[in-house]
């Protein structure tokens, strides 16, 4: 079908504000059921990744054995291995199709999972191993699920763009965000917590892997119903036969020599920074969470309060910011979540100003809590239109692969994160520091507010790069200098505009 609605009349206004507030989501109307089994398909992924990174340190720490620094280190290399296959999934997608790299990312995912979930009872009871042994079985699990990961972004981001009208598009994106947000909502307090109060200890770690694991399977079945054939836009259509023709190396090769990706490369690159306090979350957050207040801190609840930011402020504001430039967007964002981590690196004590704030945990919650709030405004600001924004430079034969390779920074900020962080964690936030604390026995220079102070100034680096260079390798309309999908984007109605 040909987009003739990215051209029509938008609708005349209501004089209820109300109404014209939430008319905006009504453009997805033209987008079709392959768009909501996308959705359906992210949020069931969705729901199995952030179960999982909720819970990956401590599941790795405690039901596993792994060490105290080995943990973070190792869900830092999971996020590394995922950078580094996402590289080539990118193009293999836009070669085989999104059917065929759906059942081998799912293959590997769902089969990556159980060989992690089994590896460590496998080795010590079946194969007789010891713990330190049978850890490399839970390894090589991490990586088979790390490869089958990695076929997920780039595939549902090529959906999204192919099954949304050029009208629809951005607002698509937003949706495509909102949904996968639900899940981490859901992922916190209606999942993880629950099974933990029902297992309590390690036991309740493991049946959450579980849950997550289930939760691709039915990922996995919602991909059988798509039509990949479908476009939204008939000339973003290309041949099975042309994208056929080019090995994943070769199309690798074409994408690196283009003008566009190589200023969006550079743009990528200067995020690094704040990309860093986006892993934070979940490499770095649940051992100081726990270490700082108590083992009976509420993990899943407090991980929920970042994406329900997300999901009522993405309602809230999706016809305000459609009104906004892509590129002062996505500043702010990073601003606003790299500035969030000043709550965090104040000394605990400045919070006793606060009426009903009298002890060193009741500093650390409100700091934790303040801190999520803010981080996730920022992040309702930048990562959907991060996603658009590089939806919107690739030419339209070659769209997985810039989602991919677009995830060159993430590739080095995750296993920086993984070894600083684990490194970070075992100096000024380890085990059993909260009694120290509590005595006032410790330096600013020893405490976990020093840790974020050095993560702080990391972060603030990227949106003072990027404001400084923004003119150089950020543009407003960035599919004209693409020529992504030719003169017909120029009619796209709901492109942000400039404020």
């Amino acid at each position: 079908m040909s987009d003739n609605s990215s051209t029509q009349s938008p609708p005349a206004k209501s004089s209820n504000p109300i109404f014209n507030y939430f008319s905006e989501f009504g453009v997805l109307k033209e987008c079709g059921k392959n768009f909501w089994l996308t959705n359906f398909i992210q949020f069931f992924d969705g729901l199995s990744y952030f179960t999982l990174i909720i819970v990956f340190t401590l599941f790795l720490k405690e039901y596993c054995g792994f060490r105290d620094a080995d943990a973070p280190y190792w869900v830092g290399m999971y996020t590394l291995f995922v950078s580094l296959f996402v590289f080539a999934v990118g193009s293999i997608c836009d070669i085989i199709g999104l059917k065929r790299t759906y059942l081998v990312g799912f293959s590997l995912l769902i089969t990556g999972r159980l060989v992690m979930a089994l590896g460590s009872d496998f080795g010590k009871f079946i194969m007789e191993l010891s713990q330190d042994q049978s850890r490399y079985i839970v390894m090589a699990g991490i990586g088979i699920m790390a490869f089958g990961t990695a076929f997920m972004s780039p595939c549902i981001t090529t959906s999204i763009r192919r099954f949304t009208t050029l009208r629809a598009r951005p607002t698509g994106f937003n949706f495509y965000y909102l949904f996968m947000n639900i899940g981490a909502l859901l992922a916190g307090f209606a999942i993880v917590d629950p099974i933990r109060e029902q297992c309590s200890g390690p036991e309740g770690l493991y049946w959450v892997i579980n849950f997550g694991t289930c939760c691709n399977v039915i990922a996995f079945i919602f991909t059988r119903f798509i039509n990949e054939d479908f476009y939204a836009v008939e000339e973003e259509k290309i041949s099975r036969g042309q994208a056929e023709q080019r090995r994943p190396l070769q199309l690798i090769a074409e994408v690196i020599r283009e003008r566009p990706f190589q200023k969006l490369l550079v743009f990528l690159f200067l995020t690094l920074g704040v990309r860093l306090v986006f892993t934070l979350q979940f490499m770095i957050m649940p051992q100081y969470y726990t270490r700082t207040i108590g083992d009976d801190f509420q993990l899943g609840f407090m991980n929920s309060l970042n994406p329900f930011v997300i999901i009522s402020g993405l309602i809230l504001i999706i016809p305000i910011i459609n009104k906004f430039s892509t590129v002062k967007l996505m500043i702010s964002g990073m601003s606003i979540s790299a500035l969030s981590l000043v709550l965090m690196a104040v000394p605990p004590e400045w919070y006793f100003i606060i009426p009903g704030i009298e002890t060193i945990s009741q500093a650390y919650f409100v700091a934790i809590f303040t801190q999520i709030i803010v981080f996730a405004f920022g992040e309702l600001l930048f990562s959907p239109r991060f996603s658009e924004y590089v939806a919107r430079v690739a030419p339209k034969d070659k769209v997985a692969s810039y989602m991919s390779l677009a995830g060159l920074p993430m590739f080095i900020a995750k296993p920086i994160n993984g070894v600083v962080g684990g490194l970070l964690v075992s100096k000024l936030c380890y085990d059993g520091i909260a009694a120290k604390m509590d005595t006032g026995h410790i330096s600013f220079f020893d405490s976990p507010e020093f840790m974020w102070t050095i993560y702080l100034i990391m972060a603030i680096i990227s949106p003072l790069a990027i404001i400084l260079t923004k003119d150089m390798f950020v543009s407003d309309h960035p599919e004209e200098d693409s020529g992504a999908v030719g003169s017909d984007d120029n009619t796209d109605s709901a492109a942000p505009q400039e404020a």
